[in-house]
């Protein structure tokens, strides 16, 4: 769904322009939210209920309508109503955009710049990853209101039940480590499984879990979320900073190493698989899993008997000191429209509001949220009696302040972001692909489908 974005901004582009004078897309007396969560979901309670809060404590100020939208898979039935909106001009005052899609909506024309409307500082008060999130151009755009992060977790018992040399290859939870130790280690755990007959081993069926299932299922952004990170740990990425080249990038020398390295996953007997079992590491059938943040809460509130521990993504090259670990969010941005200079200082209020230190606290509070402000992380808590909670939310913590990267930013992101998973990731998964020469043919063929589509923003 998500690579029709951009063919509708562009019809959305020329409609808006002819008609942007005499748009005033809500009336006076309230702001128009629109957010991609369900009503009963958590994320979508903590909206309502910061909303309420707003309109108590501003009685005398134009009142807040939220309205929830629920997304299904990539973000289809939300985007495809925002999308109907603005092409009949009749846009929300705020709404929800995925941290990467901005660009798409910014060379639309439909999103509004926040600098000079925001409070003295505000900005800076955001982690770095969501700041680079939000900025196009060198222009500020959206306000992400939580972060996130992804990790490694292994299964204790499983690693509990290996010898003391493999073992030993587990890195401690504040240790760096690379994809080749990642990889080998894996190697080892599936070797022992297949000769052992501890009781920890009785559910398993593949060493790690990747979550490629999401890109077999449409959800492509999942693929280049956990996996563009493997480019960047190798010094490289998926597009340039320019956000419209990739020719010489997706498919350097670099990129092919990264990938390569990826593929010995799928190496004679495989140690990850495309089509992996519904919550493969959550039911014990895969001793390692590449893991987002949402796994903490999901396992301890549903799976309390599986014991976890939680280690550091794995960088690419080990010498590589850039930023490399994933991270981004959904966040708030403003109807691009609206003139009335009073109107807009309401609604960038309003979107203060709902992305401050308080509201990242609550957002956590609610569901677990990462922080997306940097005077909120300390409100995660890392001493409850769960040592398996306090040391995954260590790693993460760590990984916001310290290692998380922006995914790329580009007006052309959706078609970059379904291509890279599609026809690189998932292809080398499902091909069972181990070698150079037919991954850089992978890489050159998505190269050339994404050059072509971002002919269109080259100056």
């Amino acid at each position: 769904m998500k690579k029709l974005i951009l063919s509708i901004l562009v019809l959305v582009l020329s409609v808006s322009l002819v008609a942007c004078n005499s748009i005033q897309s809500n009336t006076n007396d309230k702001i128009v939210i629109w957010t991609q969560a369900a009503a009963d979901h958590p994320e979508g309670k903590m909206f309502a209920k910061r909303v309420e809060q707003y309109n108590k404590e501003n009685p005398d100020k134009p009142q807040v309508v939220i309205e929830n939208i629920t997304r299904a898979g990539a973000g289809s039935g939300y985007i495809d109503k925002l999308n109907a909106a603005i092409t009949a001009n009749d846009m929300p005052d705020i709404f929800t955009l995925d941290g990467p899609d901005v660009a798409a909506y910014v060379e639309a024309g439909v999103v509004g710049e926040l600098d000079g409307y925001l409070s003295e500082g505000f900005k800076d008060g955001f982690t770095p990853s969501m700041i680079d999130q939000g900025t196009v151009d060198g222009k500020f755009y959206a306000l992400g209101y939580t972060d996130s992060a992804v990790a490694v977790m292994y299964n204790e018992e499983m690693i509990n039940a290996l010898p003391e040399d493999i073992k030993a290859l587990v890195p401690a939870h504040d240790e760096d480590w690379t994809w080749d130790q990642f990889v080998k280690l894996a190697r080892k755990i599936d070797d022992f499984a297949k000769t052992t007959n501890d009781p920890a081993f009785k559910d398993y069926q593949l060493a790690t879990s990747l979550l490629l299932t999401d890109v077999t299922a449409g959800v492509y952004e999942t693929g280049t979320y956990y996996f563009a990170p493997l480019m960047w740990g190798n010094d490289t990425n998926i597009v340039a900073d320019d956000g419209v080249t990739v020719d010489g990038v997706l498919n350097s020398e670099k990129s092919v190493e990264a990938l390569t390295k990826y593929a010995q996953l799928f190496e004679g007997e495989p140690l990850a698989s495309a089509s992996e079992p519904e919550k493969a590491f959550h039911s014990g059938k895969t001793a390692l899993a590449i893991a987002g943040f949402w796994y903490v809460n999901e396992i301890v509130s549903n799976y309390p008997n599986l014991k976890f521990k939680t280690v550091r993504y794995p960088k690419m090259n080990e010498n590589y000191d850039g930023l490399y670990t994933p991270s981004g969010s959904w966040a708030f941005v403003r109807n691009g429209q609206i003139e009335d200079k009073e109107r807009l200082k309401q609604v960038v209020e309003v979107m203060e509001y709902l992305t401050n230190d308080e509201a990242a606290e609550e957002y956590y509070q609610a569901d677990g949220s990462i922080p997306g402000r940097m005077n909120a992380i300390d409100v995660i808590d890392t001493n409850t009696d769960n040592p398996y909670y306090n040391e995954a939310w260590n790693v993460l913590k760590y990984q916001v302040e310290n290692t998380n990267r922006a995914r790329p930013i580009s007006p052309g992101y959706p078609y970059l972001s379904e291509t890279f998973a599609k026809d690189v990731l998932l292809k080398i998964a499902q091909n069972k692909t181990t070698d150079a020469e037919t991954i850089k043919q992978y890489l050159d063929e998505a190269t050339e489908k994404i050059d072509k589509e971002f002919e269109k923003y080259r100056k």
